[in-house]
């Protein structure tokens, strides 16, 4: 899954540097209403890669805990912030068409993984496994992969196309996408205890990519 998300990341290059703004906007307009957004796909890997709290909208992580129903965490996940429009605050009718299609899946898949998560999986091993360098590095490379590198490739592309006219173009799917993207927004971070304080505060701001950690860091 880490080398799928090193390979997504990449792969905005060839868009971005392949495709005149004209071309862009043509291939966007053509797939209308269709966006990213509706990739269940990625939202089912982030449900199985952590606990669900680190996907809830920071706006409501101190009100969500253990106890709380699935299907309230399901409304406050980060990506609802997408589903809706943020001049008027309702539902877009792309989020319609997501929830009608997915939600029942989505709140089962929350069931399954809420305690065999890759984090909570990993938080279980013996102190030594949890010590282990490779290990370490691996989840910290695949956390900042999708949640940092992924997304900023998805947002400075959008930036280029969209940012490029007179104003700025609207996301598919009616959100403030240039805040609903960028990681220092929502800090939504798979695996928090693997990062410093700093990283965490500075998360999709500073330059991680050389974020390998030795045994004495941690």
């Amino acid at each position: 899954i880490s080398r799928y998300f090193d390979m997504l990341s990449n792969s905005f290059d060839i868009m971005s540097e392949g495709m005149e703004i004209e071309q862009y906007m043509k291939f966007r307009d053509t797939l209308t209403p269709a966006s990213g957004f509706q990739s269940v796909q990625y939202r089912k890997i982030e449900i199985a890669s952590t606990e669900l709290i680190n996907l809830i909208d920071y706006r409501h992580r101190e009100t969500i805990d253990r106890e709380t129903p699935y299907l309230h965490a399901f409304n406050h996940m980060y990506w609802q912030v997408a589903g809706k429009d943020h001049k008027t605050g309702k539902k877009s009718m792309l989020m319609h068409n997501f929830e009608s299609r997915y939600k029942e899946e989505l709140l089962s898949w929350m069931k399954r993984y809420n305690e065999v998560n890759l984090w909570t999986k990993f938080k279980a091993l013996p102190e030594m496994d949890q010590q282990d360098m490779d290990l370490v590095n691996a989840m910290r490379h695949y956390d900042h992969t999708v949640n940092v590198l992924w997304v900023m490739a998805h947002l400075n592309a959008a930036k280029k196309y969209l940012n490029s006219g007179d104003k700025s173009a609207a996301a598919t799917g009616g959100s403030d996408w240039q805040k609903y993207m960028h990681p220092k927004y929502q800090k939504r971070i798979f695996f928090p205890e693997l990062w410093s304080e700093d990283e965490i505060e500075n998360w999709g701001i500073t330059n991680l990519e050389s974020h390998e950690i030795v045994e004495n860091e941690i």
